[in-house]
C-alpha cells in the first residue's frame, strides 16, 4: 500500500467513522474496487484503522474516559466494560469465520461488495426504525442492556455493519436519551478499537502494508476523526443516515450484477 492510498484511507476514517454508514464497509469498498487490494487485507486493514480515530477519542473525551476505570463512579463504568467484553467475545467468532472464509474463493472484488451492499441495507432498516424515546439514565443500565449493546456492538466487526449505528440504534431501542447514546457510541469505540487494531498486527498481514504506510493511515485518520467529531454528531442529530444506507447498499448490490449480465 503506498502512501496516496494510506493518507485516502485515513481520511476517509476519520470522516465516516461518526456516522452510522459504516466506515470500515465504505474503505473495503474503495480499497477494493479503487485500488485493487485483496479483500482480506481491505476488511482487516479497515478495521485496524479505528485505532486512529480511538485515540481522537481520547483526545476529545479524557475526562470522561477516566471516569470509566473509576470505581467511585457509580454504575456507568460497569456498564461500559461489560459491553466491551461482550462485544470482544461475540466478534471473535464472527472474525475467525470471516477469516476462515477468505480461505476459499469465495470473495472477490465483486462477492464482498455485494455482501457490504446487503449489510449496509440491514444497517440502514435498523437505523430508520422508530423507537419510543423515554429518556432513561446510563447508570440504570442492567444486564439486559449489556448482553444486547455488546452483542449489536460485536456484529459490526463484519464490513458493511455501522458500530455507530449498531449502537445507538440499541441505547435509544433501550429508551436512553439520543444525545448520551451518541457521546456513549464515542467512548465505546476506543476498547474495541484498539482490540482490532493489535488483532491485525499480530494476527494479520501487516508486514504486507507495511508498519509506515499504517502509520501514516492511523495519523490521518486520528486528525480528520478529532476535528471532525462535533460537525458530524451534529450533522448525523439533523441527517436521516438510514436512507444514504440503503441508497449506497443497493448501489452496491446492483452494480456488479450489472457488470455480470453485462
Amino acid at each position: 500500500m503506498d502512501w496516496w492510498t494510506a493518507i485516502v484511507l485515513g481520511i476517509m476514517q476519520g470522516v465516516t467513522e461518526w456516522l452510522p454508514i459504516s466506515s470500515s464497509g465504505q474503505s473495503s469498498i474503495i480499497l477494493i474496487n479503487g485500488f485493487g487490494l485483496d479483500p482480506r487485507l481491505a476488511i482487516s486493514l479497515g478495521l485496524a484503522i479505528h485505532l486512529g480515530t480511538a485515540f481522537s477519542v481520547v483526545m476529545k473525551y479524557p475526562r470522561d474516559l477516566l471516569q470509566m476505570v473509576d470505581p467511585t463512579s457509580g454504575k456507568i463504568p460497569l456498564f461500559y466494560w461489560a459491553v466491551t467484553l461482550i462485544s470482544i467475545i461475540s466478534a471473535l467468532p464472527l472474525l475467525l469465520l470471516l477469516e476462515e472464509t477468505f480461505e476459499s474463493n469465495l470473495w472477490t472484488g465483486d462477492t464482498i461488495t455485494v455482501f457490504i451492499g446487503m449489510a449496509l441495507i440491514l444497517t440502514g432498516f435498523i437505523i430508520r426504525a422508530e423507537y419510543k424515546i423515554k429518556p432513561k439514565k446510563l447508570s440504570k443500565a442492567n444486564y439486559k442492556d449489556y448482553i444486547v449493546l455488546g452483542v449489536a456492538q460485536g456484529l459490526s466487526v463484519l464490513p458493511g455493519i455501522s458500530r455507530s449505528g449498531m449502537t445507538v440504534a440499541t441505547l435509544l431501542m433501550r429508551d436512553y436519551d439520543k444525545v448520551a447514546s451518541m457521546k456513549f457510541s464515542f467512548l465505546l469505540s476506543v476498547p474495541v478499537s484498539i482490540f482490532a487494531a493489535l488483532y491485525f498486527i499480530v494476527f494479520g498481514d501487516l508486514a504486507s502494508v507495511g508498519i509506515t504506510p499504517y502509520l501514516v493511515a492511523g495519523f490521518f485518520a486520528f486528525i480528520f476523526g478529532f476535528f471532525t467529531m462535533d460537525l458530524l454528531m451534529a450533522v448525523a442529530k439533523r441527517v436521516d443516515f438510514s436512507k444514504f444506507c440503503i441508497l449506497f447498499g443497493l448501489l452496491a448490490v446492483l452494480i456488479p450484477f450489472t457488470f455480470w449480465l453485462a
